[in-house]
């Protein structure tokens, strides 16, 4: 057996068309931690931006390496970019490097109620493994 090269011609466009039908057996998500939406008091007009947001609503998290107060804060806004707040400094560490990583983090509403002044909205924070 000497060293022989093999070459084989990938027709590309037609791989990836009968690729996208398949399904990702593996593909889950992680439950990481639930907590409420730390901050909701400082944001102007809390109640009309989160007027849409109920038990169930995906949100979507986002990284601020560069804030003031917190090198590894997660933003919390609505799908439709409205802020509502951080995810609390205590649960940040190990979400944000998972985060500076690539990881893929989402959040959904899991409790939303106006308590005295103060709208209290709990996450459920996922991990997409894909």
């Amino acid at each position: 057996m000497g060293n022989e090269v093999t070459i084989v011609k990938v027709n590309w466009p037609d791989l990836a068309n009968r690729l996208k039908d398949l399904p990702v057996p593996f593909q889950q998500d992680i439950f990481l931690q639930e907590c409420h939406v730390a901050g909701t008091m400082h944001i102007d007009d809390i109640l009309i931006k989160a007027k849409d947001v109920d038990v169930g609503t995906a949100l979507v998290l986002k990284r601020e390496p560069k804030n003031e107060h917190d090198e590894l804060a997660i933003l919390v806004e609505t799908v439709g970019g409205e802020k509502l707040g951080y995810v609390p400094r205590k649960h940040n560490p190990i979400l944000a490097r998972l985060m500076d990583a690539g990881k893929l983090l989402t959040a959904k509403v899991v409790h939303k109620e106006l308590e005295d002044h103060w709208l209290n909205i709990r996450i459920a924070i996922d991990m997409k493994d894909l």
